[in-house]
């Protein structure tokens, strides 16, 4: 009896120590953890971007000469006239009668074209941010901007007096059937005037390739939508035969879709510094030949015929790439 007495009493005892022990403690390894969120601009980056260009030449810095000359009193025919050129219908009896009077102006002009013309284009770059706020790049665009040649017109206005015995409405139909591209005036029965024009247009274009260098300096603004403005400048080359040097400074705004793709656009302003030397309207034996035929003197010439290669301002619309 003793012994299942003593059995009972420890059981007793472990239950009631179990009782009094307290609630059972739970011990797990797990910790939680922050999600890590990918920020849309990150503090190192490269970049490859692909870029349309509209690039709008300024139109400035044309050289241009102009041979002035009043005539008169002349009678027909005009010797000094070329036969066939502009002023060749004077020279014609069937059209003009022998020994009219004739009085005027002739005037030639001949105008440089500007050198850079606008165009569309496009190119790459390769960009380098080695801080949140600065970057480094180059980029290459292509676009059909060069121009190269001249301009030019002729104007003849004289005024014709027949000699009696003529109708003035009679030449006047002569003429417009001799030249539709002479204009004529009819003052009185006896006088006319006539008025004939001609221009030219002696230019080629080629394609502009430009390098350019940047440093970029952004402000990014993370959120819902990821955008930084950024200003930029630096320097390039534009080469097509020739090597124009730039200068140039510029601003623009990217949007982030995901941290690694984007969408941009930016203008910029290029301080173009070269010249140069377009002679060979000087030399020119059509232009000659037509400032005869117009009665000229041929005094086309100018002591300096250098001319500034045009600034261009420069609009990129592109897709970005980040890596």
């Amino acid at each position: 009896m003793m012994k299942k007495f003593t059995l009972s009493a420890l059981a007793a005892i472990t239950v009631a120590g179990t009782a009094f022990a307290g609630p059972e403690t739970v011990v797990t390894s797990k910790e939680f953890k922050q999600p890590c969120v990918t920020p849309c601009f990150r503090d190192t980056e490269f970049q490859l971007d692909l870029f349309y260009s509209y690039n709008n030449a300024e139109h400035q810095g044309s050289n241009s000469a102009t041979d002035r000359h009043f005539f008169g009193p002349e009678t027909t025919p005009v010797p000094t006239l070329v036969p066939g050129g502009i002023g060749g219908l004077l020279n014609d009896p069937n059209v003009i009668p022998a020994g009219s009077t004739v009085t005027g102006i002739r005037r030639t002009e001949v105008k440089d074209t500007p050198y850079f013309r606008d165009g569309s284009g496009g190119g790459l770059g390769l960009n380098y941010f080695f801080y949140r706020y600065f970057g480094v790049g180059v980029e290459g665009n292509w676009w059909d901007g060069v121009n190269s040649g001249y301009t030019g017109s002729y104007i003849s206005r004289e005024l014709v007096t027949l000699p009696a015995g003529f109708d003035a409405n009679a030449v006047a139909a002569a003429v417009v059937a001799a030249n539709t591209k002479t204009g004529v005036t009819v003052l009185n029965p006896n006088t006319l005037v006539l008025k004939r024009s001609a221009t030219f247009n002696r230019t080629s274009t080629s394609a502009a390739q430009q390098i350019a260098g940047n440093v970029f300096l952004r402000y990014p603004f993370e959120g819902a939508v990821c955008w930084a403005p950024y200003i930029f400048g630096g320097g390039g080359g534009i080469f097509d035969g020739e090597s124009t040097g730039f200068g140039h400074v510029g601003l623009g705004v990217e949007f982030r879709v995901t941290p690694y793709m984007g969408f941009f656009t930016d203008w910029r302003w290029e301080f173009t510094g070269g010249s140069y030397n377009n002679n060979d309207w000087r030399n020119d034996s059509n232009v000659k030949a037509l400032a005869r035929a117009l009665g000229g003197y041929n005094r086309l010439n100018i002591s300096d015929n250098n001319t500034n290669k045009n600034d261009v301002n420069i609009t990129r619309v592109g897709v970005r790439f980040v890596f």
